[in-house]
């Protein structure tokens, strides 16, 4: 018998779990020979570090030299004077320890070199200064070091500030000390710390340490004795570059790109509280786990019970949860992403042969609701080289199959797959999930994908029928697009941008490599709202709306805008959901009425009298203290309620009828107008909306830009135009985006216009010189 008969009667005679095993394993051998178990590893301990998050011990603090203390001090670098004037201060002030990670080894006058040298000497505080390495030529010549001069190193010790980055490009590791030639430099935060340890070897930064708890402060506020000598007393401290101008930022697992005197901070932090400890290569542990896996399979084969399946994920969780441990306690670092890896492979793989032997059902039909599933999704993508996906994840289908009979779940899903088919590409859509939905992108839509998804959300804003039951399906959309020789990865990269639209309660997200980033927007959305609105990065752009009886712009819509230093243009649709969520919505919509109020204040004394409308999310209706401050701000200012209107979503009208007609009365009681935004996607109708006090309604675009080719649409326009105006309602269309739809508007008698063919937003004082006294005339 041949080797390779054995293996195969070896095989057939362990069965599926041991193949299973062996698939595993060698997966984890090709995966980490890729080089993925670096980023696994690091994932984890980023993971770690956000849930175990601490402060730092305060020992140890940053004097900054930043972009503050370089425009009072003129130009970089600085004298030796300014050094020698910062060691004193900080000498004076009780300082424990003074380190620099700046160069001092480019030449100076002798006289300044003397007054440095005395600052460290008469110091009572130990002065560090910083060596640097630097490669002697780039074909591998060895390093050479740049020293500060020889009268400094008289009273003063040297540390080595260099760091390096590991194979994803961030600075995780510190080194105890490094030798060159014959000689031994400790590094900077060995020193800082008086700590020891085996030249040349590296320990793990712990990232666990909140980086802004890190005390610090900035060199000229030092300079100009602006701090208080107690913040300094008695702590260590490292001076050094952290303005953008002058470089020195390296990335980093949790912070991100940082200053490097940062780097030595959290170095020496992770020393003074002995967390550098010990790492347990990732190798043995596999080797456990090998073990454990074929513990596994003996058990798995002699029992009937699938539910032994669950060991591996709860072996997973084991694993994790014990390196977590192990780190907490300081006893040692375990590298576990080779047995993680190793452990999902075996799982994922015994499941896809599990399945494999034991399904029978229809190849390529859903067997609940008859819609086409993802195989048949997959034969379709095949027929092409790329594809463009969405998944819409229905996030409340928990509670739906808790409500609703099997058959029920089938007709509410059918109902919904109806409406997607309009932006879906042969009118088809796919069930490629429990609680997913999924197509391929129409035809047209490639520099439109904005309106493409606000459409595709409103068709889930109107609820479903189901006998007695009403039920409204809310959906999260994620989108990618990319080649089809990978279904699988584009598939399941669109279902986790959905799923991740979710989590950040978004209407759209397109998946990208760095979509965890989203996780940080929020966070930093709800954290740096507030600051933004005080400085003045909140501003608010204006529509014109387009009176089609006269011919002239005699409206507007404030809309709010978001300038942020660091990430340029926010969306509104990526901050307003999220502060609409965590409730913190009121603060933003009052700020954006107070510059409106005050932009129509201005126009009007400029001769432009026109009203303008702010959107109020329907959630404030049932807050008193907003109601009641948005009100006062009207009638405290200048100018004629009747200027201002208030579009409030439809929805509003759609929960406590009673509740909502009472606040928005009270509103128009004081001269305030009032509109019903979006009309069109809820399941208001004008006869239901009889009496509701409101001015006008507005058509929402996925209708008025869809009319010119749906027959459907326009008559739904045109009816809804007519009726209105019958209920003395007004009708605004917005979505006007060429001459030929506005053509129709005229004809159907609607009375304003809003859209990108009337004028895009700009700024108030655009907005004036645009449509003022002398150019509110539009032809069209």
């Amino acid at each position: 018998m041949t080797i390779w008969s054995q293996i195969t009667d070896r095989i057939e005679k362990f069965g599926s779990h041991s193949v299973a095993i062996l698939f595993a394993f060698l997966a984890t051998i090709a995966l980490t020979m890729a080089g993925i178990v670096p980023a696994i590893e690091q994932t984890n301990r980023d993971l770690r570090s956000f849930v175990f998050e601490r402060d730092a011990s305060g020992q140890v603090a940053v004097v900054e030299i930043d972009s503050q203390s370089l425009k009072a001090m003129g130009s970089w670098p600085w004298s030796r004077e300014a050094h020698a004037d910062l060691i004193t201060k900080l000498s004076e002030n009780g300082a424990g320890q003074i380190a620099f990670d700046v160069d001092f080894s480019s030449a100076a006058e002798k006289a300044s070199d003397v007054i440095l040298a005395d600052a460290i000497s008469y110091a009572e505080a130990q002065v560090i200064l910083a060596t640097f390495l630097q490669q002697i030529s780039n074909d591998g010549g060895g390093y050479s070091e740049n020293l500060p001069p020889e009268i400094f190193q008289t009273h003063g010790l040297l540390g080595s500030v260099n760091v390096h980055p590991d194979a994803l490009g961030q600075v995780s590791q510190y080194n105890y000390g490094t030798r060159i030639t014959d000689q031994i430099r400790p590094t900077l935060a060995a020193l800082l710390t008086r700590s020891s340890g085996q030249v040349g070897k590296s320990f793990l930064i712990d990232q666990s340490i909140n980086l802004t708890s890190i005390p610090s402060f900035s060199a000229i506020d030092i300079l100009n004795g602006d701090v208080d000598p107690i913040q300094i007393r008695g702590r260590n401290l490292i001076i050094g570059p952290t303005a953008a101008e002058l470089g020195d930022r390296y990335a980093t697992p949790k912070n991100g790109i940082i200053p490097r005197v940062y780097i030595h901070a959290l170095a020496a932090e992770t020393l003074s509280a002995g967390r550098d400890i010990p790492t347990i290569d990732g190798k043995a542990l596999l080797l456990v786990t090998l073990a454990l896996a074929i513990l596994w399979w003996n058990i798995v084969t002699s029992s009937k019970d699938n539910q032994n399946r669950l060991v591996l994920p709860l072996l997973a969780m084991l694993l994790i949860v014990s390196s977590w441990g192990f780190f907490v306690y300081s006893l040692m670092e375990i590298e576990i992403a080779s047995s993680i890896i190793f452990i999902v492979c075996l799982f994922l793989t015994d499941l896809v042969i599990e399945t494999s032997r034991t399904t029978k059902r229809e190849r390529t039909i859903d067997q609940l609701t008859g819609l086409p599933n993802a195989t048949a999704m997959m034969d379709v993508a095949a027929k092409n080289m790329t594809a463009e996906i969405v998944v819409a994840e229905i996030a409340n289908f928990a509670e739906i199959e808790s409500i609703l009979a099997t058959e029920e779940q089938a007709e509410i899903l059918q109902s919904m797959s109806k409406r997607l088919a309009l932006l879906a590409a042969d009118e088809q859509i796919y069930r490629t999930g429990r609680n997913q939905l999924s197509w391929f992108v129409a035809d047209g839509y490639a520099n439109r994908l904005e309106e493409y998804f606000d459409t595709a959300a409103t068709f889930a804003l109107s609820p479903t029928q189901i006998g007695s039951k009403k039920m409204r399906l809310k959906l999260s959309l994620g989108y990618h697009e990319g080649p089809t020789s990978n279904w699988f990865q584009l598939l399941s990269d669109a279902a986790m941008a959905a799923h991740k639209a979710a989590e950040m309660n978004y209407r759209w997200l397109k998946y990208s490599n760095d979509i965890n980033q989203i996780i940080d927007e929020k966070l930093a959305i709800l954290s740096e709202i507030d600051q933004a609105i005080e400085n003045g990065q909140i501003w608010v752009a204006y529509q014109p709306k387009l009176d089609l009886s006269c011919g002239e712009v005699n409206a507007a819509e404030a809309l709010v805008r978001w300038d942020h230093p660091q990430r340029g243009k926010i969306p509104p649709d990526r901050f307003i959901p999220i502060l609409e969520t965590e409730g913190d919505i009121a603060n933003l919509t009052l700020h954006v009425l107070k510059i409106t109020l005050t932009n129509v204040q201005q126009w009007s004394k400029s001769g432009l009298n026109i009203s303008c409308s702010v959107n109020v999310s329907a959630a404030l209706l049932g807050d008193p203290k907003f109601v009641s401050s948005a009100i006062a701000h009207v009638q405290q200012s200048r100018i004629d309620p009747n200027q201002i209107v208030f579009e409030i979503t439809e929805t509003a009208a759609l929960g406590d009828l009673d509740k909502a007609k009472a606040v928005l009365e009270g509103m128009r009681k004081i001269g305030i107008k009032l509109s019903i935004d979006d009309y069109g996607t809820g399941q208001a109708n004008l006869a239901y909306m009889q009496g509701f006090p409101a001015d006008e309604i507005k058509i929402d675009q996925s209708f008025i830009k869809s009319m010119a080719r749906s027959d459907v649409d326009r008559v739904m326009v045109s009816s809804t135009i007519e009726m209105a105006h019958k209920m003395n309602f007004k009708v605004v269309a917005e979505g006007v985006e060429d001459a030929d739809c506005l053509a129709l508007l005229r004809q159907f008698g609607c009375d304003t216009a809003q859209g990108w063919h009337i004028g895009r937003p700009v700024d108030a004082i655009i907005f004036e010189e645009r449509w003022g006294t002398h150019a509110q005339t539009m032809t069209a």
